[in-house]
């Protein structure tokens, strides 16, 4: 098993760096944004939780993909809900246009031209006042679905019409959440969760792939130096010194192909797969859901894998130098599908088996009590994070490179 490594900054001063979306650069095609948040009727809610409990109970295997939208009640915003942060600066964009157009329509006096640039600046400064009362990375904690989350996936199911008591009700984790608040979940597995877009309090050694787990946010983006060094890797450990990076990806840089080439894995192993508070308007990131459906399609080369529930599923494993080509997965003799728990429209709900327009946090809250777990579940303080820094390696033994 790989080793876990231990860091200590305990004289380190949290100072609030640049916000993560501030340090990307500009991109213009970010998706629909600002689109209405649709709920669910009481009854219709409640029908469908059911409906969800027995998807679970159903499923040998179960995979969840999370987004923004799951954080949101720690205070963190998202990107495309009505208060979204590329929606708000799609409308500031647009207040801007729409000024300096009635500007030139109305041939504006000299004196008014120059007193524009003050009014633009105050503009920013209302939106950077926004979003400075929100709470830092360092400060947010776990939501519910967060501590659920993590439960379902490292607790036995205690249902009773369940038909493998042995088995646990998730099988593994994929976020495009740079927050880090599924690992402030201290009882979930790092091989159990697959990270596509970064962690803001991770940084990471190319050379040995060790990575380490801060407790503040680390200040670069992009996969560039953070400007420490290895201590705890190579062979024997602490013999690399190799530069630390950021794993924060920036636009147009590649998804980690560890965390990816597993999540596909993982993907296409599932019976059902749960999308939580996710636009899924990101590719390819987007596109994991339908291999619930075995429609979907997997990278050439991804291995072999049977399940002792519900059949086998068997990838194609044919693999050519070079070969870029995607090969489609056969069916196996048992696809759930996928769910869908979001309030805005997503791109791939007419395929969804189940979709539901409520709260992540409510719906994760009342589907606790329909697969069996009582209301005590939440009041394990094993499932809360400290406030230590950790390190870990990104990868199990299986993932090792040479």
């Amino acid at each position: 098993m790989a080793t876990i490594a231990i860091t200590n900054r305990a004289q380190h001063q949290h100072k609030m760096s640049a916000g993560y979306a501030e340090r990307l650069k500009e991109y213009p095609n970010k998706g629909k944004c600002g689109l209405p948040e649709n709920y669910d009727t009481s009854r219709s809610l409640s029908s469908k939780i059911s409906t969800l409990a027995q998807l679970m109970n159903q499923s040998c295997y179960t995979v969840v993909l999370t987004g923004a939208g799951i954080s949101t009640s720690a205070g963190i915003p998202d990107f495309r809900g009505p208060n979204g942060i590329w929606t708000r600066e799609q409308q500031r964009l647009m207040k801007v246009k729409k000024k300096k157009r009635k500007r030139v329509e109305d041939n504006d006096s000299n004196d008014d031209q120059s007193e524009q640039p003050q009014q633009n600046d105050n503009e920013q400064q209302q939106s950077s006042k926004g979003s400075s009362s929100s709470p830092s990375f360092v400060t947010a904690q776990p939501t519910l679905t967060h501590r659920a989350l993590a439960h379902l996936i490292t607790n036995n199911t205690p249902h009773p019409n369940r038909n493998n008591k042995n088995q646990y009700y998730l099988q593994h984790l994929i976020t495009q959440n740079i927050d880090g608040l599924h690992g402030k979940t201290t009882s979930l597995p790092r091989n159990q969760l697959s990270i596509l877009h970064g962690d803001i309090f991770t940084e990471k050694c190319p050379t040995c792939h060790k990575e380490y787990i801060r407790n503040y946010e680390i200040s670069t983006i992009g996969l560039q130096p953070t400007g420490r060094y290895c201590t705890l890797g190579g062979d024997p450990p602490g013999s690399c010194t190799g530069a630390l990076i950021d794993t924060l990806l920036d636009w147009e840089d590649a998804l980690p192909e560890v965390d990816w080439e597993r999540s596909q894995v993982e993907c296409a192993k599932a019976e059902l797969i749960l999308c939580l508070g996710t636009s899924l308007r990101i590719e390819p990131a987007g596109g994991l859901c339908t291999l619930g459906t075995g429609l979907g399609y997997v990278d050439a080369g991804a291995a072999e894998w049977d399940l002792d529930c519900g059949g086998y599923l068997d990838v194609a494993t044919t693999k050519k130098k070079k070969s870029k080509k995607k090969k489609r997965q056969q069916l196996p003799p048992k696809k759930l599908g996928y769910v869908i728990v979001n309030l805005q429209e997503t791109p791939y709900d007419d395929g969804a088996t189940l979709v539901i327009r409520a709260k992540v946090d409510d719906v994760m809250e009342r589907l606790m009590s329909k697969l069996g777990y009582g209301s005590d579940w939440d009041g394990n303080d094993d499932d809360r994070v400290d406030e230590h820094e950790q390190g870990k390696d990104g990868k199990n033994d299986d993932d090792d490179e040479d």
